[in-house]
């Protein structure tokens, strides 16, 4: 397992590999680079069907149907195969969700674990595709949220939002007085006032017989009294109400919508927060981590936590259905799990946001399929051009890294989605990893990285903003601008930053300049900028990387396939060397 996922081959369960175990992923199981089911199943036709049998509360409709046409695009980019969706009858791949045991032998395990399974080409249950309903599905970047009425009608929710100078990420009855959660479709309420109204069950409800007619509180169920949405009468677990008074009498029901800020895990049963609550005596807006070490978001489900106990997990960036399914249409196909990091067919999830399928997806998509016809050879002789991503290999070509820098202890080399460790600055590093798996919500990209050691946050740069993370959780309020650092506007971008261990300060650089950061009082110091000529001698203008290694005496500035060491007592360049062989062990 270790060998499969690029983790140092230890043998033993170390926190690494557990950490690794515990990362959502698919339900089937682990092989090599793109590889078959056993005995190589796969259509023996090029027109294939299917149908949506079910639906997940978290997204509309419009939106799940959107992101499965996508993910079966994914494919018939690459290949003459084409899919047709049909609404009644038997497909060749029956699309539902569905929660622990759902019918097919193979249950699902609750949120996070295992996301999603799909059964090889085949009659029956052959091709079918499950999708675990107790994850919060979204299109990976938190939740989706079209709203209702307002100004924005048919708008989706852009969290956070900032209101009266402060920032929500959820939907809220801040401002208003008639108990209606609403959400600016844009990040600046204040500045561009656009607006619409949250799914919910006054407003409207999903399924079920009533007509989309929203939830009539209190209504009554086998002669009780219900005056919210319940679980009541039901296996699977969705929530729903009444859309009359009298269920008994009417049997009018609908499903509660679970986008109008439900809760997931706690003890509510994916009832939404309420806003505001009061938790210890104090009030609260929005989400808090207050009470939590762990830095989650969370809420109460009534007015007061401090009464009643029922609280939740605020939804966090959630799935992207879109590229689950993609994945799952893979093994739809024919197609199992692949060892390589940077393709779709990987075991673990990792969203990634502009999304290309990757040579090695291609490769084993097309020896099952072979080429699309709409798919042409190269200009000239030869063969056609690579059409998708290769994941660097490190040995095989000179890597100009974006960023290399020791983050608690390792020393870590990244390069697009890309990122190399090892605990031995000068051992062989593991990897390729993607970047995302350890530190989301990070651009494909970045321009520099270092470790402020005082606090042990890890800083990132990317173009013109900066992310700075504890552990692997981004801090509340980033990404910032890199003008919040001090750094003058014209400053667009960084080339590399690092703290130096002889006096703790960070040092940040671009172009011909650099600048000094004090972390302990947070402001950049008034001597900066200097030019690197007039104070780093010898070192290169418009630099890849620079890594400090703690307490050795030494920095290491990188630029292109070299690398400078720098003794930091006599500040003299001491050595010049090629990165490939010194560092990465090639």
């Amino acid at each position: 397992m270790q060998k499969f996922f690029g983790l140092p081959e230890t043998g033993d369960l170390d926190q690494n590999t557990i950490e690794t175990m515990k990362k959502p992923r698919c339900g089937n199981p682990d092989v090599a680079n793109y590889n078959f089911f056993a005995r190589k199943p796969k259509w023996e036709k090029n027109h294939i069907t299917y149908r949506i049998i079910g639906y997940t509360p978290d997204l509309d409709p419009e939106t799940v149907d959107d992101a499965f046409a996508r993910a079966f695009q994914v494919w018939s980019d690459v290949t003459p195969l084409r899919f047709n969706r049909i609404n009644d009858g038997e497909a060749d791949i029956m699309i539902n969700f569905g929660r622990w045991e759902h019918g097919d032998g193979y249950p699902f395990d609750g949120k996070d674990g295992l996301l999603a399974h799909a059964f090889a080409p085949g009659p029956g249950i052959g091709g079918d595709s499950h999708f675990d309903d107790d994850e919060l599905w979204t299109l990976g970047e938190g939740q989706v949220v079209r709203v209702k009425y307002g100004n924005a009608d048919g708008e989706y929710c852009k969290f956070p939002f900032w209101f009266n100078g402060k920032e929500y990420n959820s939907c809220t009855d801040a401002g208003r007085n008639d108990g209606f959660l609403w959400c600016s479709t844009t990040k600046d309420f204040d500045a561009d006032g656009k607006y619409g109204f949250c799914p919910h069950e006054s407003l409207f409800t999903m399924g079920g017989n009533g007509d989309g007619q929203p939830c009539k509180f209190p209504f009554k169920f086998q002669g009780q009294s219900y005056d919210q949405c319940t679980t009541e009468g039901r296996t699977d677990g969705y929530r729903w109400c009444g859309t009359t008074e009298d269920y008994d009498r009417d049997k009018k029901y609908g499903f509660c919508p679970e986008t109008a800020m439900s809760t997931v895990g706690g003890n509510s049963e994916g009832a939404p927060c309420v806003f505001p609550f009061i938790f210890l005596g104090n009030k609260y807006e929005s989400c808090t981590s207050a009470g939590r070490n762990d830095g989650k978001l969370w809420c109460a489900s009534t007015s007061s936590y401090d009464d009643d106990r029922k609280w939740g997990f605020c939804p966090d960036q959630g799935y992207s259905l879109f590229l689950v399914a993609a994945h799952e249409f893979g093994h739809a196909m024919g197609l199992e799990h692949s060892e390589d990091p940077g393709a779709l067919m990987a075991p673990i999830y990792t969203y990634t946001k502009n999304f290309r399928l990757s040579q090695d997806d291609i490769k084993g998509i097309q020896e099952l399929y072979e080429v699309s016809p709409d798919v042409g050879p190269g200009p000239g002789p030869g063969p056609g051009p690579t059409l998708g991503p290769v994941t660097p290999e490190l040995c095989k070509h000179d890597i100009v890294f974006d960023g290399v820098a020791q983050i608690r202890g390792e020393t870590f080399f990244f390069k697009d989605r890309f990122m190399w460790r090892t605990i031995n600055p000068r051992g062989k590093p593991t990897g390729p990893l993607l970047v995302a798996t350890f530190w989301p919500d990070l651009p494909e990209k970045i321009d520099a990285v270092y470790e402020a050691p005082q606090d042990e946050k890890a800083v990132f740069f990317a173009g013109s903003e900066y992310w700075v993370y504890s552990a692997s959780n981004l801090d509340r309020g980033y990404p910032k601008k890199l003008s919040s650092l001090g750094l003058p506007p014209d400053v667009q971008r960084v080339d590399a930053a690092f703290n130096w261990g002889r006096n703790k300060r960070t040092y940040i650089f671009a172009g011909d300049r650099y600048w000094k950061y004090n972390e302990e009082k947070k402001k950049m110091e008034l001597a900066s900028p200097k030019f690197i000529a007039d104070s780093w001698n010898g070192v290169p203008d418009n630099l890849d990387a620079v890594l400090g290694l703690g307490d050795s005496g030494y920095t290491y500035f990188f630029k292109d396939q070299y690398y400078l060491q720098m003794e930091d007592k006599s500040l003299k360049i001491v050595k010049i060397g090629k990165i490939s062989s010194d560092w990465l062990g090639c």
